[in-house]
């Protein structure tokens, strides 16, 4: 039995273009806060979460309330949902994920999982405009933890559950340097996904990285 965990933007829609413009737009609108420069791989948690918390923390002192954190959360998924109806071509998935992605739902001797630092209706939006379906497959998000490992955990977590068994591998497809470190920290394999060519993974030192699940064995 082999776990295989996948991330979304980036990974299996080439969606982080869109889905960062929104989130800082929606900074923009709620808070006032400009937040175009900002690198997200500077900050502690890249999550939903992490990233709504410590920006406001930075600007405000102070955490923001329910009803803060909720107006921004709402306003980030009213700016996606009107790129996903006017630009869908924002959404679509990485070349060749779907067919893969299918083809591991389909193996009885796979365990599959998707974990990502998106919201889950922000992650719902990105896989039903890419086409990726995830009915029947294990998934944790940011609306249940706030960082990167506790959202890969939580996967691992309920596979083990729903298959009764100890994985002898688990592999992690992702395209973010937190993804990377994240299973450095989880002891667990980590592919990489470079559809735009940028070289970042292969130089923090992931020794497999691919621009497409064309072909891809595991």
């Amino acid at each position: 039995m082999h776990f295989i965990i996948f991330d979304i933007d980036g990974t299996l829609t080439d969606s982080t273009a869109v889905d960062d413009d929104c989130f800082v737009r929606a900074f923009q609108e709620t808070f006032e806060i400009n937040s175009w420069n900002q690198s997200w791989e500077g900050l502690q948690n890249v999550t939903d979460w992490g990233i709504t918390e410590e920006i406001f923390e930075r600007e405000f002192g102070r955490l923001p309330s329910d009803e803060e954190f909720q107006r921004m959360h709402d306003n980030f998924i009213r700016l996606l949902k009107y790129e996903q109806e006017h630009h869908p071509e924002k959404f679509k998935e990485v070349p060749g994920a779907k067919e893969f992605f299918n083809s591991l739902k389909n193996d009885p001797n796979i365990g599959l999982g998707v974990a990502t630092g998106s919201w889950e209706q922000s992650a719902m939006v990105k896989l039903n405009t890419g086409g990726i379906d995830i009915q029947g497959v294990c998934f944790s998000n940011s609306d249940y933890h706030k960082t990167r490992a506790g959202i890969t955990q939580d996967v691992i977590d309920q596979l083990k559950e729903r298959t009764g068994e100890e994985p002898e591998r688990i592999i992690y497809f992702g395209d973010g340097t937190w993804d990377y470190k994240t299973c450095q920290l989880l002891e667990i394999e980590f592919i990489g996904v470079d559809v735009h060519l940028n070289g970042k993974l292969k130089a923090l030192g992931a020794e497999r990285v691919i621009s497409s699940y064309l072909g891809v064995r595991l």
